[in-house]
């Protein structure tokens, strides 16, 4: 049988998936331990979701709907945007994805041609330098400091801007950190993204587990 694609290859497997994996077994040999691994709550699906999700199945909601999503769901994710974050966001605007990964890898299929550069804000998910090198990109690192908080340096981000520069990935609140950036040092990146024409990915899949 042929073998995969270089591409796939030369990817390099989930640090965060093989640790959970490990945690799990661990447990399952009654092991008590504490799983700082996969970003997702400890408590279980509301019961209101559940029992939409059941009577969507009870009225036979089956079947293959629209690419970009439910038109209802795309309706209440705009009045979500305009509602909690100030942003007048119509629904063909929004196009509803499995998950933040699926979202991000779709995004950099379409926007990236080989050597376009990613920079990426580290420490950062495991997954984003994969994503940006399987869309043929090269990512680029910037560090985030402790003693700062994890928070980026809009100026080292522009050191690190060059003419292959066409995306930066913002995350915040950020995974692994839990950092979250202030709205002055977003709307100093935006102002970046707009001044030398790139594309700026805002990762907020954490925007509601925030603590204090």
């Amino acid at each position: 049988m042929r073998g995969l694609s270089q591409r796939v290859k030369a990817m390099k497997p989930s640090a965060t998936v093989a640790v959970n994996a490990r945690a799990l077994e661990l447990r399952r040999q009654g092991v008590d331990l504490v799983a700082l691994t996969a970003g997702e709550p400890d408590f279980d699906t509301p019961e209101h979701v559940k029992e939409a999700a059941r009577r969507a199945l009870a009225q036979g909601k089956t079947k293959y709907a629209p690419p970009a999503g439910i038109p209802e769901l795309r309706e209440a994710l705009a009045e979500k945007f305009r509602r909690e974050n100030g942003l007048e966001v119509t629904p063909d605007q929004t196009i509803v994805t499995v998950g933040g990964k699926q979202a991000l890898f779709n995004l950099f299929q379409a926007i990236l041609d080989p050597g376009d550069e990613v920079i990426v804000l580290a420490p950062y998910w495991v997954s984003y330098p994969e994503m940006v090198r399987f869309a043929g990109g090269v990512p680029v690192e910037v560090a985030t400091h402790p003693e700062e908080g994890f928070v980026p340096d809009p100026e080292a981000v522009r050191r690190a801007i060059t003419g292959r520069t066409k995306a930066l990935v913002v995350n915040s609140p950020n995974n692994p950190t839990g950092a979250v950036s202030a709205k002055e040092v977003l709307e100093a990146l935006a102002r970046l993204a707009q001044e030398h024409d790139f594309y700026l990915a805002s990762d907020e899949i954490y925007e509601h587990l925030i603590y204090e």
